[in-house]
């Protein structure tokens, strides 16, 4: 007969609470490498669909399709990249017509491309990204818009933005700006999924890959060299952009992992009214946009980040923080949707 002692039995006791430690870190390994749920389920959470897509987007475009500066002489292919926020809004509240301006506004885009892909837009290789990616997720968004002509103009520009001439010159653009990767990670991984080239999914796989590897220990997604409140969340927008299409299981658990480390930095600087203390950081508040603007911070990006990270990790405390800054932005109050209306 076993004679249990009170050094054995909680020698037994340690072992059954390390074994179901171990079991608990299995079966949260084994959730973050489970598919997300798709961008169309993402983008039609109540919160947003109440709230930020309640905003307009812009009232800058022509009746073309042209797009904020392009209105007057075409200078950068990511100003159509707003016809993908039209679009997202137009899926998510049911506007067909919201749908049929963000196509005019993508096709507006299209029209520039130049036989090899590009675009011939001013910074060449992130301007160009920026479309892809949007057209990529409005293909996604709108299976019955992706018509063969979108679609093959997805492909091109994926495959300009992969051809080492335009690679070599982005990549030192790139360089300082850890968003920016996660923006190529969004962009080949739609392209993949839209159009099948599994070239696509590669080249995406390590965009995603060297995001991750340029995270620091406290969750910083450097910028210029530090912690920018604005673009660590737009970098987690876009990874989380990228999560619904990426293939690879381990990679998507290196994803959560990341985006949970990088989301707590940003939480800790909410403040009680819903505010984010921007203070320290190395873009926003410096930098100007290029309408001349200082840059402030981006606060719808932060809540959609939120609103998808909660749904897609899931991390559904995150709904806390993202109705905190609705709430101070005062984004409930909207109620009637702003027509799509024009500028000349």
């Amino acid at each position: 007969m076993v004679q249990w002692t009170r050094r054995s039995f909680l020698a037994a006791a340690a072992g059954a609470a390390l074994q179901q430690a171990r079991l608990l870190l299995a079966l949260d390994a084994n959730a973050d490498r489970a598919p997300s749920p798709s961008l169309k389920d993402l983008i039609r959470h109540p919160l947003l669909t109440r709230s930020v897509y309640h905003l307009p987007v812009s009232r800058d475009y022509s009746e073309d399709g042209a797009a904020g500066t392009n209105r007057e002489s075409y200078r950068w292919i990511e100003e159509q990249r707003q016809g993908a926020e039209w679009i997202v809004r137009g899926v998510a509240l049911g506007r067909a017509d919201w749908i049929e301006l963000g196509w005019r506004e993508l096709d507006w885009g299209l029209r520039q491309q130049k036989a090899d892909g590009g675009f011939d837009s001013q910074d060449a290789f992130h301007s160009t990204s920026f479309f892809v990616e949007a057209l990529g997720r409005s293909c996604l968004l709108d299976p019955a818009g992706a018509n063969a002509q979108r679609t093959a103009g997805l492909a091109r520009g994926a495959r300009w933005l992969m051809s080492p001439a335009a690679e070599a010159r982005g990549l030192s653009g790139n360089a300082p700006f850890t968003h920016r990767r996660y923006i190529l990670a969004a962009t080949f991984g739609e392209a993949a999924r839209v159009t099948g080239e599994a070239s696509f999914a590669r080249r995406a796989t390590a965009w995603a890959e060297e995001g991750i590897a340029l995270q620091q220990a406290d969750g910083t997604n450097p910028e210029r060299g530090g912690f920018d409140v604005s673009y660590q969340m737009v970098g987690v927008l876009m990874a989380l952009r990228y999560l619904p299409v990426c293939d690879d299981a381990e990679l998507r658990q290196h994803l959560r992992a990341m985006i949970r480390k990088a989301v707590a930095p940003v939480l800790a600087r909410l403040q009680p009214d819903g505010s984010i203390d921007a203070e320290g950081s190395t873009r926003v508040g410096k930098e100007k946009s290029r309408a001349g603007i200082v840059k402030t911070v981006a606060y719808g990006e932060v809540v959609q980040a939120l609103v998808y990270g909660a749904q897609a990790l899931p991390q559904p405390e995150w709904l806390v923080p993202a109705q905190q800054i609705v709430t101070y932005k005062r984004w409930d109050a909207i109620k009637a949707t702003p027509s799509a209306s024009r500028q000349q």
